[in-house]
């Protein structure tokens, strides 16, 4: 799944970061924006705790600011 995640990660982002400062934001994000809000609204429906949220939603930030470093460094 993690595979999947970079791989629609790369397409998203394309060609059109040049520098590592920009694939890390764009990591930053694609984890924050995308990611970390969808478990949001379903931790917030579910009524589940906000440290849980920090928790899940930070890894999935941090795991797609890898990504953008990997693909930095790649290119």
């Amino acid at each position: 799944m993690a595979w999947i995640a970079a791989y629609a990660f790369a397409i998203l982002v394309g060609h059109h970061a040049h520098g590592l400062a920009e694939w890390l934001h764009d990591g930053f994000l694609c984890g924050f924006g995308i990611a970390a809000t969808s478990f949001a609204i379903n931790y917030q429906f579910a009524n589940r705790p906000t440290v849980l949220l920090l928790i899940d939603g930070g890894y999935h930030i941090v795991q797609f600011m890898l990504y953008g470093l990997i693909l930095g460094f790649w290119q």
